[in-house]
This record gives structure tokens, C-alpha cells and sequence, in this order.
């Protein structure tokens, strides 16, 4: 049946296997061993989006999208990949190249390769050495401790003069 005889032959006719399991695309992150499994939504590098895109588990851009993208999970603007828009998530990556403002939720990672125009808020921060980036920094400002400002030295005759303020700040940084 199908361009087979009765003897078993192949009459000319291409018959595909799939191909294995270990080859199988777009590879697949293991998930939790708890919970269910997040999904990666791939914007692939020949697309043009424009518009707004809301998503849940987690997306990556590899082509180009020209809107706000908001969602709960994580972003990640792979290297060749283009945003011009915001982009609010819980966690982003970039690797590519963005000109909007980013507000990640939890963490921010900038890749050595990105190139971003725009501000930047975020709890947690990652910059890679290489990364181009023009705008202003905002981290959580609950999350950031500093010492507590120290009390003026009492001027008496003999004693060291009190450090300038500028002593304790590069004691901080």
C-alpha cells in the first residue's frame, strides 16, 4: 500500500523518519520537579511584529517587535533580536538590542552583547561587560542598605581632624 508491493520494496517513493528524540527543536528546558512546566513562546528572526504583546510563562524575541510587551514570566531579546518599546516583566534578559524602558520585576540581565536606550528599573541587576547602555538606573530602594552616617568627631586640641564626608563614601563603593 502506498508505493509498496507485496514484496516489501520501496517503488521510489521517500519514506522520512522522524528524527530522534535528542534532536527534536526548539530545545526544551527541563521543568520543576514541581509544578507545572513553563512554556517559551519564540518570536522567530524573519518576523516584524507591531502592537502590544501580554504574556504569561515566557517569551523570546529573535526577530523584531515594535510595541510594549508586558507579562508575568521572563523576556529574553536574544542577540540579534530588536524591541522598540517598554518591556515589563518579572524577569528579563537582553542580549540584543532595545530602545524603550525596562522594569523587571525580580531581575534584570544584560548581556555583554546589548545595546539598550532607555531607563532601567529593577531589583536585581546584571551587567556584562561589553554592554552599551544610555539612560538612567533605579534599584529597589527597600532592597539597598547603607551604613548608618557616622557622628561628627569633637574637635579638641591634639586629636587627628575628622575625616572628610567623602572618606566614608569610598568606604561604601
Amino acid at each position: 500500500m502506498f508505493g509498496r508491493d507485496k514484496g516489501g520494496k520501496n517503488d521510489g517513493v521517500a519514506v522520512a523518519t522522524p528524527p530522534p528524540a535528542a534532536m527534536a527543536y526548539p530545545p526544551q528546558e527541563s521543568a520543576p520537579a514541581a509544578g507545572p512546566a513553563s512554556t517559551e513562546s519564540v518570536f522567530g528572526p524573519t518576523l516584524v511584529f507591531k502592537g502590544e504583546i501580554n504574556f504569561q510563562d515566557a517569551i523570546r524575541i529573535e526577530g523584531m517587535i515594535e510595541g510594549r510587551i508586558t507579562g508575568e514570566g521572563r523576556v529574553t531579546v536574544a542577540q540579534r533580536g530588536k524591541v522598540m518599546g517598554d518591556i515589563m516583566a518579572a524577569q528579563i534578559v537582553i542580549e540584543g538590542s532595545v530602545q524603550g524602558n525596562i522594569t523587571a520585576a525580580d531581575q534584570l540581565v544584560i548581556a555583554g552583547t546589548a545595546q539598550v536606550a532607555g531607563d532601567l528599573k529593577a531589583t536585581r541587576l546584571t551587567v556584562a561587560e561589553g554592554a552599551k547602555l544610555m539612560g538612567r538606573l533605579e534599584i529597589d530602594a527597600e532592597s539597598m542598605t547603607m551604613p548608618a552616617p557616622s557622628a561628627p568627631a569633637a574637635k579638641s586640641v591634639g586629636k587627628a581632624p575628622a575625616k572628610a564626608e567623602g572618606d566614608a563614601l569610598e568606604k561604601v563603593f
